[in-house]
């Protein structure tokens, strides 16, 4: 590529990574639309002689934006996704040059033969095939690419299909996570055919502004709903027919990260066999497995729970204020995606057919 266009592409990323740390971009769906495009712009520009190289390069910079974000996820996934797009196409158009190649093999054990007859065969491969198999294949990944972005932007009209035949008429539903535009949306499709009432819960300290958000686009579609404390579920979850909660992240084993509150929510749930639907887009499944489920858990502002101005009181207090909570498998019934729905004993098998094991480690 040229100096102003690798200076170009250098800045684009450097500017990535400045908002990624600073939280510029946030939610997982603006995350991987801002992935997709970078990583296009980045293979459109690149030269390479093998397609190794192209991969290696797609990796480091994989490895840059997760160092840069380590816990929002989908743009880990949107590399390994883009990386194992790449490995698809590239093992398709090996492929193909092997199937141009066995006229020719075959030829060579003519020139042992004793017939006489003249043949005519022309060269299959002249000396432009090289440079325009790469042509072609980089523009057959950018291509890749632009279709990843438009089923990441359609994402949610793939779940919200499946919402009129997962909710019944007068049923009592319950949402811990009103932070999830994608719950949002499936509540509201699902109200063009079906009546029923939504429990809210408050999310107290880190999403009370989004939780009267949310339920003010409810009450807009005529959706009953209610707000209550979180300290209420246990109470109220005798009467509620499905918990419906939205994930950021979902790994290999079935669980996933949400909401701060959803841990517990899933476990009163469990105790009176209450069903919890976690809806999820396809670009939140992750080949990585949960190992260290602390590391996964953000720590907020404790300054939110107890003001500071309460200095005797903070002096002597431990305050912990999590963002995020880990859900284990067994505590999730069905996993609601674009392509349909799924246990969490069988993500895995999604996430085979959608990633490659040996980017799983991108350093």
């Amino acid at each position: 590529m040229s100096s102003s266009q690798t200076k170009d592409i250098n800045f684009q990323i450097d500017s990535f990574v400045e908002k990624l740390k600073r939280r510029q971009i946030n939610g997982s769906y603006h995350v991987a639309l801002e992935t997709c495009q970078l990583l296009m712009k980045v293979v459109s520009v690149a030269k390479w002689n093998h397609i190794d190289q192209l991969i290696q390069h797609i990796r480091q910079l994989g490895l840059r934006l997760e160092k840069a974000q380590p816990r929002e996820f989908s743009c880990g996934n949107v590399i390994r996704r883009v990386l194992a797009i790449i490995r698809d196409e590239a093992f398709e158009n090996e492929g193909n040059n092997n199937e141009l190649n066995a006229p020719m093999i075959s030829s060579m054990f003519s020139l042992l033969s004793t017939n006489d007859k003249k043949s005519n065969i022309q060269p299959l491969i002249n000396s432009n095939t090289k440079s325009n198999k790469y042509h072609d294949l980089k523009s057959i990944i950018i291509q890749s690419i632009r279709d990843l972005i438009d089923e990441i932007s359609s994402i949610d009209e793939g779940i919200e299909g499946m919402s009129a035949d997962l909710i019944h008429d007068n049923e009592i539903l319950l949402t811990p996570t009103p932070d999830s535009q994608t719950v949002l949306k499936f509540l509201l499709k699902a109200r063009q055919k079906r009546k029923f009432t939504v429990l809210v819960t408050e999310n107290y300290p880190n999403g009370v502004e989004k939780a009267h958000e949310f339920i003010k686009e409810l009450s807009k579609a005529k959706i009953d709903t209610v707000l209550i404390p979180d300290s209420h579920v246990f109470a109220v979850m005798s009467r509620v027919g499905k918990v419906i909660v939205g994930a950021r992240s979902v790994f290999a084993n079935g669980g996933t990260v949400s909401t701060a509150g959803v841990a517990s929510v899933c476990e009163c749930a469990k105790e009176y066999k209450t069903p919890v639907f976690s809806v999820a887009g396809l670009y939140k499944l992750s080949p990585t497995y949960p190992f260290d489920i602390e590391n996964l858990v953000e720590i907020g502002n404790s300054g939110k729970v107890i003001k500071f101005s309460e200095s005797q009181l903070v002096h002597n207090t431990g305050l912990t204020n999590p963002l995020f909570d880990y859900i284990s498998p067994e505590n999730i019934d069905i996993y609601i995606t674009n392509i349909g729905g799924f246990a969490p004993s069988f993500i895995y098998r999604i996430v085979l057919d959608n990633y490659k094991t040996e980017d799983v480690d991108l350093s």
